[in-house]
């Protein structure tokens, strides 16, 4: 078996004094790229520009494919920080929208300079004590002790108790045991206006003083100023005076800004 194989072999290849059909192949292959190069060296390098171009194109379509993937790997990070800092200057134009009405609303639409010193609220019941403003406004900007504090629309809210480097402490109006003089009404009937915390007020007028549910209560100051409005007048027959309930104007609770005089 193993001689009938390699006779076989040996018929392809050709031994002793034959050539085999696989040499005489390459040889005339070997003869044919010997005479074309001689005679016509540019047909090899043109007959094999196709596999070239299609190897090159090949090499640089997997080179674009990994580009591709990357650069969309990078385009994605940076759609995704332009989303990031969109969000970002969304909040910022809402906190300064925010701040630019609460300004609106304190010195309302007025292009001179307001009078007094302008301070932000820190601090706010329940956060401090009852009837008191922690203001971020102190020594260092001229604010002293006894000066007022009004709101929005020059509402009276307090006074100035102490005042820090950084920061002051203001007493307001409805604070228990505060009492101001005070009118009601058109007819300005004089009164003093207590304290009961919480921003209410109380007072007691004569029975026939007049005084109704819904009239302002006003405080000395440039003109009238209005702090608060009644809410209830007490009609006890055995006493000759009335006992007045008065909410104010302005929550001072819910207050952001105060603009503070002398």
């Amino acid at each position: 078996m193993k001689r009938l194989s390699s006779r076989r072999r040996n018929s392809l290849l050709g031994t002793g004094r034959g050539l085999g059909p696989v040499s005489i192949a390459i040889g005339a292959l070997i003869l044919l790229v010997f005479v074309v190069r001689a005679f016509a060296p540019g047909v090899i390098p043109f007959a094999a520009m196709p596999f070239w171009k299609t190897g090159d194109a090949l090499t640089a379509g997997a080179g674009n494919a990994g580009t591709f993937f990357a650069d969309k790997g990078a385009l994605l990070r940076e759609v995704a920080a332009l989303r990031s800092e969109n969000e970002s200057l969304r909040a910022q134009q809402a906190i300064l929208e925010a701040r630019a009405a609460d300004f609106e609303r304190l010195l309302g639409t007025r292009t001179e300079r307001a009078p007094g010193i302008l301070a932000g609220v820190l601090t706010r019941p329940p956060v401090s004590p009852y009837d008191v403003l922690v203001i971020d406004a102190g020594q260092s900007s001229g604010v002293v002790s006894g000066m007022r504090a009004f709101g929005a629309g020059g509402v009276p809210l307090g006074v100035v108790e102490s005042a820090a480097n950084q920061s002051a402490r203001v007493v307001l109006y409805s604070a228990p045991g505060h009492d101001t003089q005070a009118w009601v009404g058109e007819t300005r009937i004089p009164v003093t206006l207590s304290g009961r915390g919480a921003g209410a007020f109380s007072l007691e007028a004569a029975r026939e003083s007049g005084i109704m549910v819904g009239d302002t209560v006003f405080v000395p100051g440039s003109g009238a100023l209005p702090i608060g409005t009644v809410v209830s007048v007490g009609n006890d027959p055995s006493s000759p005076r009335s006992r007045v309930e008065v909410k104010p104007v302005l929550n001072p609770f819910s207050v952001t800004w105060v603009t503070l005089t002398p």
